[in-house]
């Protein structure tokens, strides 16, 4: 098996006896898993891999555009349609999620996010795969999750029954793999950090259009209206900024913008600051930008701060994902926000918008390419697929025959 360093450095070459791979995934979403879950498919397909996806509800925001990454050839099969909350939409499809898994008897199932993990775990059981590879992608942080009390305690116990019937857990990052061995010592050998395929080769183009830059500076930030994502500490600090030659994009959609909108409304911000709405492709936008501002709670990896700096644009970050700090903390041009409130956050804006461009940020961008993320994952498809499953899980599965 090639070094994972050169892995990552070429195309995935096909994996010949890669065998069946089905991913699982709630739907097709704006989020960040579920593009990724696009390219890894199509990676994977292409590499020789008779992959499948398996997606809970059928008419997610962004169909059209993720089958546009899939490309032809990719089966799609919906367990059902959108209807009402998340965790109904995974019970009702349940049962016919087994029946895909005992009819496809894939070699591996990939649980895509964490609110497809335990689902897919309780499925992978039902439907009696002994030989099955059960795989979990991490995406929102689990060891150092926002919850606490006994939420927490009961969140991290049923991860811990989940992880006894499982043979890997792939993370984002050395750091969230790190987090998770301290968490569940038991468990430390399923955790393996991947490269998540983020970055485009087109991301990485300035477009034709940039050849001069616009007049005046502006702030963006790529995220759901959600409030996880924090934007209200993004506006209320832009409204504390006094520049007027500054203005403010918020690319996404989601259930807060009326009250983001009117916020913005309030803070007397109506001609500087937009909700512009969700965008298939942002690269225009970040490189046309002088400053990208990431204000969220947490995060598994961002997606659009890789994307910032694939074009360049400096970075700041509350350290909401265990790799903030070795990601951005160090990196040209860019800086951790280590106090949110408003007053300290329009200070650190106003001395990243002063401060000269960065020239070498894309390099960093430039290890979570499409490319580098596919042969990451297939590298770590094949170790799986390489090991017998879990002594754990065969026998639980056994134990229903």
């Amino acid at each position: 098996m090639r070094p994972l360093a050169l892995a990552a450095a070429e195309a995935p070459e096909p994996a010949g006896s890669a065998g069946r791979v089905s991913l699982v995934l709630h739907k097709f979403s704006q989020g960040g898993s579920d593009r990724v879950a696009a390219h890894l498919a199509r990676g994977f397909a292409d590499a020789g891999v008779d992959v499948d996806l398996l997606v809970f509800g059928a008419g997610g925001e962004v169909e059209g555009v993720l089958a546009e990454i899939l490309g032809p050839g990719i089966p799609v099969r919906y367990l059902g349609q959108l209807r009402g909350p998340r965790w109904w939409d995974l019970v009702r499809g349940l049962p016919k999620l087994v029946a895909e898994l005992r009819t496809r008897q894939p070699d591996a199932v990939i649980s895509t996010a964490n609110n497809t993990a335990l689902v897919t775990v309780a499925a992978v059981w039902l439907a009696g795969l002994r030989h099955s590879r059960l795989i979990l992608k991490t995406t929102n942080p689990i060891a150092s999750s926002r919850h606490r009390g006994m939420a927490k305690a009961f969140r991290r116990w049923g991860y811990a029954q989940a992880f006894r019937r499982t043979d890997a857990v792939w993370t984002l990052s050395a750091e969230e793999a790190a987090e998770m061995r301290a968490a569940f010592p038991g468990f430390a050998a399923l955790f393996h950090p991947v490269i998540n395929p983020y970055v485009t080769p087109e991301m990485l183009r300035p477009p034709r259009a940039l050849a001069r830059r616009p007049a005046g500076r502006t702030v963006v930030t790529v995220a759901r209206l959600t409030a996880q994502k924090r934007l209200e500490r993004l506006i209320s600090a832009f409204a504390r900024l006094e520049r007027p030659d500054v203005r403010l994009r918020i690319l996404g959609e989601g259930e807060a913008r009326p009250r983001l909108q009117a916020l913005i409304d309030r803070s007397g911000l109506s001609e500087r600051a937009v909700l512009a709405g969700y965008r298939p492709d942002v690269a225009a936008e970040l490189h046309a930008a002088d400053l990208f501002v990431l204000p969220s709670d947490y995060e598994g990896l961002p997606a659009a701060v890789l994307e910032a700096m694939a074009a360049d644009c400096p970075v700041l970050s509350t350290p909401c994902f265990p790799s903030a700090r070795s990601l951005v903390g160090g990196a040209e041009g860019c800086a951790i926000i280590e106090r949110a409130d408003p007053d300290s956050l329009a200070a650190q804006m106003a001395e990243r918008l002063d401060a000269p461009r960065p020239v070498g940020l894309h390099s960093v961008a430039e290890r979570y390419s499409v490319a580098s993320g596919v042969a990451s994952h297939l590298e770590a498809l094949q170790l799986s697929l390489a090991s017998a499953p879990t002594a754990a899980r065969a026998r639980a599965v056994g134990a229903m025959g």
